[in-house]
């Protein structure tokens, strides 16, 4: 009797292990992404393309097996002082007989460099981080403000 109890506590470690490898690779390809999102998005400049940018989330996710259409990267550029990324794709998880799919949308924002407090592109000059950030543009306050874990919750529990 004792050892069907060992061959059935390993059957099911074994099983343990190999679900949680199934739910590990999406999610480490995620963060995977999400470190390259918020990478470009402390590095963008002013004088980059969104095209440019559009293009390389696609490479590194065919890099990663991950199927990114242009549709499903959204860069926008506010107001000249703000960059928003963000990214939706789905990822098929097959464990045995069961078959889902993971659905992921990381986002990011950051500040574009290479602006000064006028809004024009400063290639060279220093800025202290604090007045650039003082002066953004109202709108761009407002964006700001509206990105957080409680307006997405609100807008989740609304549909």
């Amino acid at each position: 009797m004792e050892l069907y109890k060992r061959k059935i506590f390993l059957i099911l470690l074994l099983l343990c292990a190999y679900i949680a490898v199934s739910f590990w690779v999406p999610y480490s390809k995620l963060w995977f992404i999400k470190d390259v999102m918020e990478n470009q998005a402390r590095l963008y400049f002013a004088s980059q393309s969104i095209n440019g940018l559009r293009e390389l989330f696609i490479r590194k996710a065919e890099a990663l097996d991950v199927a990114l259409e242009q549709e499903d990267v959204l860069i926008q550029n506010i107001n000249g002082e703000v960059i928003y990324i963000e990214l939706q794709y789905d990822v098929p998880l097959d464990i045995f007989f069961y078959h889902t799919t993971l659905h992921f949308e990381p986002k990011t924002f950051g500040l574009i460099r290479g602006f000064g407090p006028d809004g024009r592109f400063s290639a060279g000059k220093k800025y202290d981080f604090e007045s650039v950030l003082a002066e953004l543009s109202d709108s761009t306050k407002r964006f700001l403000r509206e990105k957080t874990l409680q307006s997405y919750l609100r807008a989740f529990f609304a549909q």
